[in-house]
């Protein structure tokens, strides 16, 4: 049985980060990233940096987790005080359907960014009326080579711009970098791109980046559904958070390349080659699949997403270890690459 000067003990030293997580009941990869991004406590740390939470850090954390399974977006609630939070959660209770309690559109207040003057005087010829969206802030660039110059810096005090709409006429890989560089310096939580003409290795990068591709909208309509799916896209990763985004990579091995692997294992006794490289192409064919699967609102395309970036991180496991059967079979060496270690 515990003793009352145990049961204390964990409060007056302080829970370590996994303890704490699991007293909130939540993964400790939420807990950093609410805390790295949206500083939803400030536990002390000891001599050796190590972070030492206190129980009213968990209530705290209970409370805004709570919250966010109701429906709120956790950049809303993140600052709110204690009391704050607990008016908000005793409201949520006695009210059916707490999600509603706090207008989802109105508590997001959403910071959108447009690139390129075509699509700026588009926007003001076209009269959308932002508010609806949630958007309160508009921030806009000539080009996309002045807004990666200034990396967002128009922006007050540096605040992250939630949502990136960017207008060029040629999509080129150095262009496509250039997107996804701006998105990362002005931590947009959804970015679409409108395009003219492109290639496909661009398009690939953006891709994997969770970047929207668009043609050229012909009609206000369009325009209105395009910004209506950047906003919301942007709700959703209020909602579900950063530790539900998987950072996609890029394959270490194209086709051609998983095609010789697979033809070497006929010369040894294993076939785990074989089988590797048909998994690699296997999971890479969903992953693209489900990114062009036909999605019936941004919600059906959030989880399309997150399919596709569950096959990219099962993708990117099976290719280490099949870099790895590659390295002692003494097939290829250092960045060599396998068609080049073929005789």
């Amino acid at each position: 049985m515990m003793t009352s000067s145990d049961e204390q003990q964990p409060a007056q030293q302080g829970y370590r980060s996994g303890e704490a997580a699991r007293l909130a009941k939540m993964p400790v990869t939420t807990l950093r990233i609410w805390e790295r991004r949206y500083g939803v406590v400030g536990p002390a740390k000891t001599a050796s940096g190590q972070r030492l939470y206190t129980e009213d850090d968990v209530r705290r954390l209970s409370l805004i987790k709570l919250l966010v399974s109701r429906g709120h977006a956790i950049g809303a609630i993140a600052r709110l005080d204690r009391e704050q939070l607990q008016f908000l959660a005793a409201r949520g209770g006695r009210e059916s359907g707490g999600a509603t309690d706090l207008p989802l559109v109105e508590s997001v207040d959403l910071r959108l960014a447009l690139v390129g003057g075509s699509l700026a005087q588009r926007f003001r010829a076209s009269g959308v009326d932002l508010r609806p969206y949630g958007v309160n802030e508009l921030l806009t660039f000539a080009d996309l080579s002045i807004a990666v110059a200034s990396g967002g810096t128009s922006a007050e005090r540096g605040a992250p711009i939630d949502a990136l709409l960017v207008s060029v006429d040629s999509l080129q890989e150095d262009v496509a970098s250039q997107v996804v560089a701006l998105g990362d310096a002005v931590r947009a939580k959804a970015i679409a791109v409108v395009y003219s003409f492109g290639t496909d290795p661009a398009a690939e990068i953006l891709r994997v980046a969770g970047v929207r591709l668009y043609r050229e909208p012909d009609s206000r309509t369009e325009f209105r559904q395009m910004l209506g799916d950047l906003c919301e896209r942007v709700r959703i990763q209020e909602r579900i958070g950063d530790d539900a985004v998987w950072s996609r990579v890029r394959r270490r091995y194209d086709d051609r390349e998983l095609e010789v692997i697979a033809s070497r294992s006929s010369t040894i006794a294993c076939e785990c080659p074989r089988h590797l490289a048909e998994l690699v192409m296997k999971l890479s064919a969903f992953e693209r699949y489900s990114d062009a699967c036909t999605s019936r609102s941004a919600q059906d395309a959030a989880l399309h997403r997150y399919l596709g970036d569950v096959s990219n991180r099962a993708c990117a496991m099976v290719e280490a270890a099949l870099e790895r059967v590659a390295r002692e079979e003494g097939w290829f060496a250092g960045s060599q690459s396998p068609q080049a270690g073929q005789e």
